[in-house]
């Protein structure tokens, strides 16, 4: 499970769920309040980089429970099988982020993939 923002004013790191299917590797994220504007994602073939910057309206509110965290996240993690990062694709739906990229052997560069809200994503 990820953890809050850290004391020292670091960013946390979000939990992840990472599944196969369909020859593609999908990795989804959590992050609540997020905006595709305010998240990086960047791939490699055997790596994945999020960062992010969640803002939640009622952040300046007196909290009487609080179980999830804003702020800034920041998720760098080996996959478990390389990827076709050229290929990539990434959606922020409900505020959880998932980012699909086909399964592959090939290689290839680091790139950076937008992410897309998924009302303007078709999905």
């Amino acid at each position: 499970m990820g953890s809050d923002q850290q004391p020292n004013g670091e960013a946390a790191t979000p939990p992840v769920n990472i599944y196969e299917g369909g020859g593609q590797l999908s990795a989804a994220v959590p992050l609540p309040g997020a905006h595709p504007d305010h998240v990086s994602v960047r791939l490699a073939p055997e790596r994945l980089e999020v960062v992010a910057e969640c803002k939640y309206p009622q952040e300046s509110q007196r909290y009487l429970r609080r179980d999830w965290q804003v702020g800034s996240w920041r998720l760098d993690l080996a996959l478990p099988h390389p990827v076709d990062a050229s290929a990539a694709r990434a959606t922020l739906n409900l505020g959880v982020l998932v980012v699909m990229a086909p399964l592959s052997e090939a290689g290839g560069p680091t790139r950076s993939i937008d992410v897309v809200a998924a009302s303007e994503g078709g999905g």
